[in-house]
């Protein structure tokens, strides 16, 4: 169907008006301007104080004349216009036109070191920092935010805004005085609490490199404390722990003083000053330990300087020195702590060290620009070179911003845990492997304990044996003669763990070698000593033989053994120096007889040295009371108390039951040809 000419005329007439309709909008780059303006221009300046009449300065009144007073730049400090190094009071004024309306208005003025108050139309609104008479200066490098003027005025008007600065002469050679930056403004105040919150949030962000490493390395350094506790033999995981734990507290104070100017600058200097000397402290132990470099008398000498040097941090606050001279005095007591790790890092380095070679290049990196930076500081605060400006301007890495120290730090924070990770690895493989070899020696000790093959009618024997750790130092050895009667051998090598259980595991053997021999306790004895001479290795072994008899006849030699205990009296058998001390040893023999129903008692010094925590032995006394008790009860009790060593317990019941054999003229003879050197209980 087509369309009349008159209706596709009036349909083109609405598609126009629409079109009109639909105009886009337009923008007033005059009418359209938010109401804020920059102060970012001259203002007058004055140096020294003002007058005071009827309680006001005079030059914070707006009616005063400040026409004959310089105009320099309220973006920049005064030091870098024509003032330089000068400190004590000063003076700036300027004035604000403030439009007719009813909306009040605000000023948002830039940082300023290091403490001032502000009037506007002679009237004071406030300020921050510290004001003479307090000579302490606190610094504030936050923006921040002064009511100008209040609504409701109906004509334009201009206001005057005085400014009363303090600049501390303890910092005026290297740090100007006056604003601290650019960025002040005057208008609307919603408008300025917002810019206020962007530039606070942009304040925050400048750190967020210091935010990130604290946190880091907080957790890391509580993580390694918590190795430590497990494994506390490792003091390196204690060292390296309390180094970045310092690190953490002191990247958090440094936080707290730029975005809070807390605490005030004295304290955060011998705070620092202390953290920094702990790092460096920390860091010498940990180098020194990991790398096996024992430091000797040169560790007292630098700590001696470290705890010294926060001291000389703070010489420059009584004026006892300049701050340059303050400043190079602590870094020269904290170069040896720093210099000297480097040193042995660089010395096991070139002889192959692979932990050294791993860390020399991230502790050379982040020590050495610690130093660098701490030096060009203290040559920029003398006037002798001006500090590089990177050292100040952060490494962009977006979304961020990193500073060269940090980045280094970082680094050095992962090399450190490479390293640590890979030395728990090679330490849980050697447990590992050690362990294996503990528990194949804990099978050599069972199997070379008397088994039921070794017992003998007419006794009754009981015996315990509980080792101090996995593998302990004491044996013993019970052994039917093949004639009704038993050979019974108890000793305890000096020392514990595996070198004692070798030597264990070669006694018992040469026991079990003598014993198909004979069984003279003293022969024996003199056997194993010609045995151990060499192999003792600066030890020694205690040792009692007895060999009892199928009538009850016990011949007994002593080697430096506690004696036994029959019937619940201690013999007295003598004794000679332990084996592998001296070669040739004459061991003495006693005899006696013993009844049917008596009771011998053979342990090793493990149960009369039971020690309890508060340091009280077990001692002989309970030791001869228990000696009545089961093996079992003995050891238990022992243990009770407190076990120190190896606890070996052997009794012997003497039932006097017929065994097979003849032994009468086997006894008459060894009695015979031990009768020369034997001695009768």
């Amino acid at each position: 169907m087509r369309l009349s000419s008159a209706f596709r005329q009036l349909l083109a007439l609405s598609l126009l008006l629409s079109a009109a309709a639909l105009a886009a909008q337009s923008f007033d780059l005059d009418r359209g301007r938010e109401p804020v303006v920059s102060l970012d221009g001259l203002w007058r300046f004055h140096p020294g104080d003002s007058p005071v009449h009827n309680g006001s300065p005079d030059w914070a009144e707006p009616g005063f004349d400040d026409s004959s007073w310089p105009l320099i730049s309220g973006a920049r400090n005064w030091s870098v216009q024509g003032y330089p190094d000068m400190s004590g009071y000063a003076w700036y004024r300027f004035a604000v036109v403030i439009p007719a309306g009813d909306q009040p208005t605000s000023l948002l003025l830039a940082p300023i070191l290091t403490g001032f108050r502000i009037y506007v139309d002679g009237r004071e609104l406030g300020g921050a920092g510290n004001m003479p008479p307090s000579m302490t200066p606190n610094p504030s490098i936050s923006f921040h935010l002064f009511p100008l003027s209040a609504a409701g005025s109906s004509m334009p008007r201009t206001v005057h805004v005085a400014l009363r600065i303090w600049h501390s002469p303890l910092w005026a050679t290297y740090m100007g005085g006056g604003p601290y930056q650019a960025g002040s403004l005057a208008g609307d105040p919603a408008l300025l609490s917002a810019e206020l919150e962007h530039l606070t949030v942009a304040r925050h962000v400048v750190f967020v490199d210091q935010y990130t490493y604290s946190i880091a390395s907080g957790l890391i350094g509580i993580a390694i404390l918590w190795l430590f506790l497990i494994r506390p033999v490792e003091r390196e995981y204690l060292y390296f722990a309390i180094l970045v734990l310092a690190q953490s507290a002191d990247c958090i104070l440094f936080i707290v003083k730029e975005i809070w100017a807390v605490p005030a600058v004295p304290i955060y200097d011998m705070a620092d000053g202390a953290l920094n000397s702990i790092i460096m402290g920390a860091n010498l132990f940990f180098i020194s330990r990991i790398l096996h470099a024992p430091i000797g008398k040169r560790a007292r000498i630098l700590i001696v300087l470290l705890c010294i040097s926060p001291f000389c941090a703070s010489l420059y606050w009584p004026r006892w020195a300049s701050a340059p001279e303050s400043a190079a005095l602590q870094l020269s007591l904290l170069l040896p702590a720093i210099i000297y790790p480097i040193y042995l890092l660089l010395r096991r380095a070139f002889q192959g060290n692979k932990d050294a070679r791993l860390l020399l290049l991230p502790i050379l990196a982040a020590s050495g620009y610690y130093a660098f930076d701490n030096l060009a500081m203290l040559l920029s605060q003398a006037g002798l070179v001006r500090r590089p400006r990177f050292m100040d301007t952060p490494l962009s890495l977006p979304p961020f911003a990193f500073h060269i120290q940090v980045l280094l730090d970082l680094v050095f924070l992962l090399a450190m845990l490479i390293f640590l990770i890979r030395r728990f690895t090679l330490a849980r493989q050697r447990e590992e492997r050690l362990a294996s070899e503990f528990e194949a020696a804990r099978e050599i000790q069972q199997v070379l304990l008397p088994d039921h093959l070794d017992q003998c009618p007419g006794f009754n024997v009981e015996s315990i044996y509980e080792p101090d750790d996995q593998v302990g130092g004491d044996f013993f050895q019970q052994i039917a003669d093949g004639h009704g009667g038993m050979l019974i051998v108890v000793g305890d090598v000096s020392g514990k763990g595996l070198p004692a259980a070798m030597i264990v595991s070669v006694l018992v053997g040469a026991i079990r070698a003598e014993a198909a021999h004979g069984v003279d306790p003293a022969a024996l004895l003199s056997s194993l000593n010609q045995r151990m001479i060499g192999r003792a290795h600066g030890g020694f072994v205690t040792c009692l033989a007895a060999h009892i008899n199928a009538d009850g006849q016990l011949v007994a030699s002593n080697a430096g053994h506690l004696p036994p205990y029959l019937n619940g009296q201690e013999l007295n058998l003598g004794g000679s120096l332990p084996l592998g001390l001296l070669d040739k040893v004459d061991y003495d023999l006693v005899s006696l007889q013993l009844s049917t129903g008596d009771r011998l008692v053979l342990l090793s010094d493990g149960v009369a040295e039971a020690q309890s925590r508060s340091g009280e032995l077990f001692g002989f006394d309970r030791t001869r009371a228990l000696s009545l008790q089961s093996a079992a009860s003995i050891a238990r009790e022992a243990q009770r108390f407190g076990q120190q060593d190896d606890i070996t317990v052997v009794t012997v019941e003497f039932t006097g039951a017929p065994c097979e054999g003849d032994l009468s003229a086997e006894l008459a003879a060894f009695t015979a040809a031990s009768s020369p050197r034997s001695s009768t209980a």
